[in-house]
């Protein structure tokens, strides 16, 4: 099938289905707000999900080994590392992933459990380490530019893990393999497990760039035992909702305490889960790189309208998700946040406090064209009512 832009530019009724996004706000909102695409997904996953679904039985799912072997094919063909069935938990996200590996940390690791965190970063790893009562160890990362501070500023002491978010949401950015390196090391040095949320992995969105695992940097058996790595299909294919995702454990007995909770405490990756998952990875590669090329699209549309705007954007070079400095306009916004700002002018963004970069916004370019030039035209005539704009 052809999945050029014509395909992605058809509307989907997402106000009229149960789309958490779509049902937040009112619907005269435009929602860029949530990781979720407003594309319709391959064919080839709907026919497999119509084609399961048309045998009537719905029973409890084994652990698809089909479907495992789809993902460990697919990250040898396209990133060159090799992953071992033994290795893969089957996860139904990775939020669940992120939680399991700090309370695995509390478990393994009592004298020394807080974790490192850079940030801004996706909110649950905030959350996950809450929730398992491990402390957290906040890295500031660069807004623009290179984002890690010299390694050699952090203490070490009391820690014994790292969550790291590659590529990183929301900076967008894409960590070069000398970047992944330096942090692999620091671990090593400091017997630091290294957890790497890997789920945006497929999107990068300038050719012939890729992302690089964080397991194709280990250089020995110590430190590849250390990472855990967590991908799943959703985000690069568009499935969350069918929620099946893969914890890469290699140590045997860091997959022992990684699960040990598991079997009656975290459900099942569901049938349907298993069916999109091995679609996506066995045959979603031509839709892939029209959506990718459908997102540079979007991306041109929105640097255009920030440089007019003159809210810097952080380079987006993986990801759907935009992030936008708008701390310029808090002097003039009263009360108001600039994400309350722009939903008060139609428009719904994710707000930066939650990742941790308070004046900051989230923008999802992930919809279509059309729908995102109502949301720029929205954002500039808002911005143009605010006594000190030039626009």
């Amino acid at each position: 099938m052809d999945y050029a832009f014509d395909f992605f530019d058809q509307p989907l009724q997402r106000d009229q289905s149960d789309s958490i996004k779509w049902r937040q706000y009112p619907k005269d909102v435009v929602p860029l707000w949530i990781a979720d695409m407003d594309f319709r997904t391959c064919q080839e996953i709907t026919d497999a999900l119509v084609k399961r679904a048309q045998s009537g039985c719905y029973g409890y799912a084994a652990d698809s080994q089909t479907a495992i072997q789809a993902m460990i094919d697919y990250h040898r063909d396209h990133y060159g590392i090799e992953i071992d069935p033994e290795w893969v938990l089957p996860q139904p996200g990775v939020v669940t992933s992120l939680n399991l590996f700090c309370k695995m940390l509390r478990l393994t690791r009592p004298t020394r459990s807080d974790v490192f965190i850079g940030e801004p970063v996706y909110h649950h790893f905030m959350s996950a380490a809450e929730l398992q009562q491990v402390r957290e160890r906040r890295i500031d990362l660069k807004l623009h530019g290179k984002p890690l501070p010299p390694l050699s500023t952090l203490d070490p002491n009391g820690a014994g893990g790292w969550m790291f978010c590659n590529p990183a949401n929301p900076l967008g950015h894409l960590w070069q393999p000398e970047e992944l390196r330096d942090v692999l090391t620091f671990c090593d040095e400091h017997d630091l497990l290294l957890a790497s949320d890997e789920i945006h992995g497929g999107l990068v969105l300038d050719e012939p760039c890729t992302y690089t695992p964080m397991l194709a940097m280990a250089r020995s058996d110590a430190e590849r035992n250390r990472i855990l790595t967590f991908v799943a299909p959703s985000k690069t294919w568009n499935v969350p909702g069918l929620g099946c995702a893969f914890a890469i454990v290699p140590d045997p007995a860091l997959r022992h305490y990684f699960s040990r909770e598991y079997d009656q405490m975290v459900p099942c990756v569901n049938l349907f889960g298993w069916v999109g998952a091995e679609a996506a990875y066995r045959y979603g590669e031509p839709w892939r790189l029209g959506m990718l090329a459908y997102l540079r699209r979007n991306r041109s549309l929105l640097q255009d309208a920030a440089v007019q705007w003159q809210l810097p954007l952080c380079r987006l070079d993986a990801t759907y998700l935009a992030f936008m400095d708008c701390t310029t306009l808090l002097p003039h916004l009263k009360d108001e946040t600039p994400a309350q700002f722009f939903l008060r002018h139609g428009v719904a963004v994710h707000d930066g406090a939650i990742f941790g970069s308070p004046g900051w916004v989230r923008l999802n370019i992930a919809t279509q064209t059309a729908l995102l030039q109502t949301a720029i035209e929205r954002i500039g005539n808002a911005l143009a009512s605010l006594p000190y704009t030039t626009l």
